[in-house]
This record gives C-alpha cells, structure tokens and sequence, in this order.
C-alpha cells in the first residue's frame, strides 16, 4: 500500500498482502534487595501463607484494591515497581473478583509493557519518461504501521519481534526498511515538543516464516521505562476455548486490546508471501479475536499475559467474521534464537536451518480427554514417507519409521504432533548432535548425526 502522508503517526496504514496478512506471566522482577514482599513479610516475624499475607495488609474482612495492597507492601519493605507487585501478586493465586464475567484487566495490563507500534518509512524510485527520449527520477515516500512484541529488555538495549512483512516492501529501493521506529504504550508521540520515537535496525528475518527481529540499542526512552520482554508460553500446550488476547496497534491508531478464545490450535495456512510473488505455508493458530490492518507483529496472549503468538493474518472476505491467525509463540520462539544466533543485520540475514532429508506424514491421529486438565489433546502418529539421496538421512532413516522423539544436543522432545519435527529442526546449529528414535518393525532405534554447514540451509 503506497501512499504519502503528511503525518507520520496520523493515518499510517499496515502494509497489508492480497492474501490478508495483517497487520505474560511476566517473571515477576522483585525488590533492589532480591527479595518479594511476601518474603520481607517473613523475615519481619509473619507466619501464614501469601494468601494470608495479602489478605493481612487490610484486614481478612475488609476489602481492598490492588492500589492499596501496593502501598501496604512498600510501607511493609517491599522497594520494587507497582508493576513488579502486580506479576507478583497475579501469581499468587488470589481471586480477583471478577465483575460479569472472568476479568483478565492484571493480565492485559501487564502485557501491554510488552507490546509497541512499529512505523516503517519506504522509499519508491521510479523512472518517468517524457517527450523526446527525456527521462527523469520521481522519488515516492510512503509508510506502513504493525506492531511489535519485546524479546529482550536490557536497560536502554531490546530485541523486538514483528512480521517480516511489516519491515519489508518488495517495491521499494531497499526492500527492507532503512527508517524503521518504534513507540511504547503511553509514548506514542513525535511531535516537534515531544519525540518519543525509538529507532530500530534490521537484525534479520524471514519471508517463509513471516518474522523479523529489529535492534533497539542505547535509548533512553526505553531505558526510563517500565517496559519487559514477554514471557512465552509453551503454544504446543495450548488449548481449543482458553482466552486469546490481541494486543497491537489496529488502524495505525495506538496499542489496544481485542479479546477472544483459540479457535484451532494449530493449522496451516497458504498465502502470498510479502514478496507478492512467494506462494508461503504459515503453521498458525486460529482466534476469533478481533485483528485488524496494524495488528500485525503484535502479541497474542493468554488469561495470564503469557505470549502464546504473533498475529500475522487474518480471512478477509464476504460472509467470514472472525478469523485471525497468530504464529505459534513455541515456534516464533526457534526462530527468533536462530536470527539471534546466526544474523548480523548486514551479511547474512536469514534463518539457517538444519535438514536431515526425510518427508513425514500423519499416519494417525486420535482425541483424547485429560479430565485432569479438563482439555482435549490430540495426538498423532508421525511416520517417514521418503528420504532425500544425498541427505543426512540417506542411508539411515527408513520409509515408513515412526518417529518417537527428536533430541537435539541433549535435549529430547517427545514427537506427538508432525509439526515438532518440522519445528524442531530450527533448533539444531552446525556441530550440533541430533538424534531421532523411531519405532521399526517393533523395536526402538535412535538414529544419530551430526550436523555440518553441509547440511544446514538459508531459509528465505
């Protein structure tokens, strides 16, 4: 979408693709002295439970706001943020009083520190032909808007996730853009009296997985901030029906909330890639939380603030309401760390993925009821359907294994879905040991390789 504006927050728009791409329990930081508030409380002779303590600070039968609770808390020692005592006290296990209905407010509240507005400025050269051979270069500035979730927060340095489609523009000069800023929650302002603007570099991303990382480092905005990475939940754990929380910067217009539920919690999803020419598969989750144009690279996040995804599309058409589509957090997650691990922003950029050479198939898949959890799980026999010649694999893996578990240097993953295979292998770095069990022919084998740079590929 190329258009000019005269303002740059004002009516910015989200680089959207024909397709529809669109756009915690925080680890609760405690006191200067490391220690909670509930733990001073002990020290100084308190003897009870959290809930007890909590109820203490204004009386078991006397009601209180969490204003107040706060207060109480420092007065008792406690030297960290209200923000700090909040993660402490959603983790405690005390109810909240919900009015009309399950009141996720803590939750959504934390989250928020968590989440930007991204504004991208592209530049579009084009050569205008006119009478008698003559020619001349006509230069177009436009912008695009998303959103944006924090990795890392390290005083006045951050990493931050967004979709590859919100930072990149297939017709402008540089592809990706070179003028990329960022606004926290409460700061989304440049003016000529007030500049809160943060700019952001390029780290690395991907078409294929539709995510970038941008660089924040040495701003001062940022570090006199209550800002915090968030905290991600495993999203293979999640489940149909638990709370979905949309928080990213819709119309261009500001970090909000939409709220819904998870609707799938894993499928696939085939679109045109922000290259406008790429056909790309996206493995999502399904929410019918409200997204729109600016929503994308923003959170999608549980009833406790942990990230579950990161919203990148949406169906757009007649008769369809309520179908966005957020990037499942475990899998946003491996490929974060492997930009991290392997990108530098100028000579390489994109994800490199190990491969060992095997094609797999669902070969059954089956429902089943934890009464535990009160949760249906599904779960999936995953067999090999073919082995590239040339590969890793070759020579090893068999037709028609059924893989068991997947470790990678060490650490071993139980294989009930195919796509924590698929997954998996974004994990794996050159020299790393992986090993695959499958089951053949009724016995248990563990398969072992060792990865080189021979057998790890750049992923677009």
């Amino acid at each position: 979408m190329k258009l000019g504006f005269k303002s740059f927050l004002c009516g910015a728009l989200a680089l959207t693709l024909a397709a529809g791409m669109y756009g915690c329990s925080f680890e609760g930081q405690k006191g200067d002295a490391g220690k909670s508030a509930y733990e001073l409380a002990v020290e100084n002779g308190f003897t009870g439970s959290l809930t007890e303590w909590l109820a203490s600070l204004k009386g078991e039968n006397n009601t209180f706001t969490l204003d107040e609770i706060y207060e109480s808390a420092v007065e008792n020692g406690f030297e960290g943020t209200y923000l700090d005592f909040l993660a402490e006290y959603l983790n405690s296990g005390i109810d909240q009083e919900p009015t009309g209905g399950t009141d996720n407010s803590v939750s959504i509240n934390k989250a928020l520190t968590s989440v930007v507005s991204i504004y991208c400025q592209f530049t579009e050269t084009k050569i205008i032909y006119g009478a008698f051979g003559s020619q001349r270069e006509e230069k177009n500035t436009y912008y695009s808007a998303g959103s944006g979730v924090f990795y890392e927060v390290d005083g006045g340095d951050a990493y931050v996730i967004t979709n590859y489609h919100v930072v990149y523009d297939p017709d402008s000069d540089t592809g990706i853009s070179e003028d990329i800023l960022c606004f926290l929650y409460g700061k989304e302002y440049q003016t000529e009296e007030v500049d809160y603007s943060i700019e952001c570099s390029f780290v690395g991303g991907s078409l294929n997985y539709d995510l970038a990382v941008l660089k924040i480092e040495d701003s001062d905005v940022l570090r006199n901030s209550d800002v915090r990475a968030a905290t991600f939940a495993d999203s293979n754990e999640i489940v149909v029906g638990q709370d979905a929380i949309a928080i990213g910067n819709p119309e261009a217009g500001g970090i909000a909330v939409s709220q819904g539920i998870v609707s799938v919690d894993s499928e696939y999803i085939q679109m045109t890639g922000a290259d406008n020419v790429t056909e790309v598969e996206f493995r999502v989750i399904r929410t019918d939380a409200v997204v729109n144009e600016g929503n994308s690279g923003g959170g999608l996040f549980n009833a406790n603030g942990e990230l579950i995804g990161i919203v990148n599309a949406k169906v757009i058409a007649d008769g369809v309401e309520g179908i966005g589509y957020a990037l499942p957090s475990t899998l946003v997650k491996y490929v974060v760390e492997n930009i991290l691990d392997n990108c530098d922003g100028q000579t390489n950029t994109k994800v490199i993925k190990g491969l060992i050479g095997i094609q797999v198939y669902v070969s059954a898949s089956k429902a089943e009821y934890d009464a535990a959890a009160g949760a249906v799980r599904i779960t999936e026999t995953v067999k090999v359907d073919s082995v590239t010649s040339g590969s890793i694999g070759e020579g090893n893996v068999r037709e028609g294994d059924i893989i068991v578990s997947l470790t990678v240097d060490g650490e071993e993953t139980k294989v009930t879905r195919m796509y924590m295979v698929v997954d998996l292998m974004l994990t794996v770095r050159s020299g790393d040991t992986v090993t695959l069990t499958v089951l053949r022919d009724g016995e248990y084998q563990d398969l072992t390789f060792v990865f080189t740079d021979q057998y790890m590929t750049p992923i677009a």
